[in-house]
């Protein structure tokens, strides 16, 4: 079961009604489905819609509150991602689950979410109205989830010339209780797909750790050669799904710590870095933005100082990533985020 999110209205003194929060008996499980299938410029996806839905149903009935869409615009998909944020941040540690089904496209390496209002005549185009499919992975780890699942279903686009590759999901560092596994099919099926149908089956237990569920998948997926696992990563620390552990017994008090006689020197932290908004920047602050955009694979110009086309380009790409307006000129925030990386 969900925590519940109405309040219970009561009458107060005077006839008056008071709110008061509703009692919440175990930690919020947030869940955010996408599927997408009827395409403008591409052909259409059905397997995608009865997976979402599929495993939407199975998640409502394993106690989720799930956040469903259905053939999403760009728009619509960064709504959808924005509202699972903003539960996500109301209840901190709440356990998480992602799915998606649809078209994937890759630009530099990086794999995008194709919304089915997609219409890409060249690469570039992805960056204005693909998805990226970080974004996914990012919801969870500012979200502050806990224990937490996102999985992908990729379908390449007829031009596509083989699977998508989704190895970018995987190369930063992940939360340890994230599991993540993305799933890649040249030939999209008219029924649920693959992955689909092994997620809704491993969600039907009692209990569902999340180490256990993506073993499970791992393995009906490896007899099927109709798909790919074009991405993988086991939980560092595998928590429950569904169900949850007896509460273990009360430690034994802890002794006192010892005082030492000579206490280690602690290193002083590094100074941040902070700098002004684009407008207000010297030449050197430029330079300096030029060089972490180059360092983060934005920018692949000369470090010269000065915010050309190419530079505009490389922080339009770099607010996107953040999920911020892409106006192609840094607030100080963004820039001293900048500054700041190593």
């Amino acid at each position: 079961m969900t925590c519940v999110r109405a309040s219970l209205a009561v009458l107060g003194v005077g006839g008056l009604l008071w709110a008061l929060p509703a009692p919440c008996a175990t930690p919020a499980r947030e869940a955010l489905v996408i599927g997408n299938g009827t395409y403008d410029t591409l052909p259409s996806l059905p397997a995608c819609l009865l997976s979402a839905h599929a495993v939407a149903a199975a998640l409502r009935g394993a106690g989720f509150h799930v956040t469903e869409r259905e053939d999403a615009s760009s728009g619509a998909t960064g709504g959808a991602i924005g509202e699972f944020s903003g539960l996500l941040a109301a209840s901190p540690g709440a356990t998480a689950f992602v799915y998606s089904c649809g078209y994937v496209m890759a630009y530099n390496d990086r794999p995008f979410l194709l919304p089915v209002s997609a219409s890409i005549a060249r690469p570039a185009d992805l960056l204005t109205q693909g998805v990226l499919a970080k974004s996914l992975v990012d919801v969870l780890t500012r979200g502050g989830a806990g224990p937490s699942v996102v999985a992908i279903d990729v379908m390449s686009t007829p031009d596509a010339g083989g699977p998508v590759r989704l190895d970018a999901l995987t190369q930063e560092s992940l939360p340890d209780a994230l599991g993540l596994i993305g799933v890649s099919q040249a030939k999209p099926p008219e029924a649920p797909t693959p992955l689909a149908t092994a997620l809704v089956a491993g969600l039907k237990g009692a209990e569902v750790q999340t180490g256990a569920l993506l073993a499970g998948v791992q393995q009906q997926l490896a007899a099927s050669r109709a798909v790919t696992i074009a991405a993988q990563h086991m939980p560092v620390t595998s928590g429950y799904l569904v169900g949850a552990p007896a509460p273990p017994p009360p430690s034994p008090p802890r002794p006192p710590p010892v005082a030492s006689a000579t206490p280690a020197p602690v290193p002083a932290p590094t100074p941040a870095i902070v700098l002004p908004p684009d407008e207000e920047m010297t030449q050197a602050d430029r330079r300096w933005v030029q060089t972490a955009l180059s360092k983060l694979g934005y920018y692949d110009g000369q470090i010269d100082g000065i915010f050309g086309p190419d530079t505009r380009a490389a922080i339009r790409r770099y607010q996107h990533e953040l999920g911020a307006d892409m106006t192609g000129r840094l607030t100080d925030a963004q820039a001293s985020r900048l500054a700041n990386v190593r």
